[in-house]
């Protein structure tokens, strides 16, 4: 495992210069993201963020990484795989220490190097030819909800019989492969329960490597109120946060499901995932009005974070009290901004107070705007996704007053007080 480490790390090292991102202590997970998706492009094969941070030693990492994906890796930088990268980069390391060495010296040793190439030359061989490459079109996958509302079970089929006997086969709900359940490769059946709603790609993984996703929407009936803990939501009944034109939490309706948010620092959510008819990331004007209900307790900052469901992923924006901004981030379109590296005062204001928080994409290009002034810009892909849900997370506790999505053709969704 540490020579896998010292051939990674100078791996990493090409990586990182082919990619122009800088150093990889400097990478943040939108990095990782640019880099899954160029690898897929390049060689076919779709490598996890979470799986790239393990490798790269973001994340600590002790088992011995899979021959598969350490193959992919290599085929990025353009070895036959990775046999071949780590003897041709063991090579040039010997060159580059024997160079300046007396001859003689040489003489005499390279009889053995003759010999331990040709020995690295048929372990090569015989462990290529052990070795599988996977077509994803030898597989199948597909996933259908048994239930509406939450929780909701999902019934995945699936067929990895082109799968060797001894691979690894699993079934990973989402992005996350802490989610990663085995399964028989000769069975065609597994079935998983969704927590939370939102649009997830499960995907099928034989030997760290994806084979397949299925795209699986997991809705909500209008508005869901949530009280988030470390492992199951707390799901909330609607006549305790909704009124015809509110959505409205206190730390008293959470006091009274035995979460004191003045003694311990809590996290709600509002949620609404739908089918918002057809609006897309290249033209959309969002608006929320919110605010934070938690005056004082232990959370200070009274941060509360926006997300815009994509196909693709989150548009995430967050907001905190003025003195906290250089805890917040962004996060939309595969780039994340930092606010330790970043100024995102605009992004501060009082959290007591109505704050209006809008987004309008139009020509490649998303404005944010707090309290009807612009504080940032993202550039926005070309390839647009449909939007499929909003999502809204606070500190403590808050209100929603009023939230639209709209594009040139008019408002696609409306909720609060009468449109003017």
């Amino acid at each position: 495992m540490e020579r896998d480490k010292k051939h990674l790390t100078h791996c990493f090292e090409l990586i990182a210069k082919k990619l122009s991102r800088g150093p990889l202590d400097t990478w943040v997970t939108g990095d990782f993201q640019l880099l899954s998706k160029s690898i897929h492009e390049e060689t076919g094969t779709l490598l996890s963020v979470s799986t790239l941070k393990r490798l790269s030693g973001k994340v600590n990492y002790s088992s011995r990484p899979n021959t598969s994906t350490l193959n992919v890796l290599a085929a990025y930088l353009g070895y036959g795989d990775w046999h071949s990268f780590v003897f041709n980069e063991s090579t040039n390391h010997s060159q580059r220490k024997k160079k300046g060495t007396p001859s003689k010296t040489f003489q005499y040793s390279k009889p053995l190097i003759v010999v331990g190439l040709v020995l690295v030359t048929v372990l090569l061989w015989v462990q290529r030819k052990s070795e599988v490459s996977y077509d994803p079109n030898d597989f199948d996958f597909d996933a259908t909800s048994v239930s509406e509302g939450l929780p909701n079970s999902v019934v995945f089929n699936y067929n990895a019989r082109a799968a060797t006997a001894d691979a690894v086969v699993a079934i990973q709900q989402d992005w996350d492969n802490k989610k990663r359940i085995e399964v028989d490769r000769e069975d065609s059946i597994s079935t998983s329960i969704y927590h939370w709603p939102g649009y997830f790609k499960a995907k099928l993984v034989v030997n760290d490597s994806i084979v397949k996703e299925k795209s699986i929407l997991i809705p909500t009936d209008g508005w869901l109120a949530t009280i988030e803990t470390d492992s199951l939501p707390i799901y909330l009944d609607k006549k305790l946060y909704q009124t015809e034109n509110e959505l409205h939490l206190t730390p008293k309706i959470l006091q009274a499901h035995g979460v004191n948010p003045q003694i311990k620092r809590t996290i709600t959510g509002f949620y609404n995932v739908d089918d918002f008819q057809s609006i897309y990331t290249d033209d959309f004007q969002f608006s929320i009005n919110l605010k934070n209900n938690l005056k004082s307790g232990a959370s200070p900052c009274q941060a509360a974070q926006i997300q815009i469901i994509h196909e693709d992923g989150p548009i995430s924006l967050v907001l905190s009290n003025k003195g906290c901004i250089s805890d917040i981030s962004l996060f939309a379109f595969d780039t994340t901004i930092d606010g330790k590296k970043t100024d995102l005062s605009g992004f501060g204001t009082d959290m007591s107070e109505n704050i209006k928080v809008e987004c309008l994409s139009k020509g490649q290009k998303m404005n944010i705007l707090v309290n009807e002034e612009s504080v940032f810009t993202f550039n926005v892909p070309k390839i647009p996704k449909k939007i499929i849900g909003v999502k809204i997370l606070f500190e403590g506790a808050g209100s929603i007053y009023e939230l639209q999505l709209s594009n040139k053709k008019g408002t696609v969704y409306h909720f609060g007080t009468d449109e003017t």
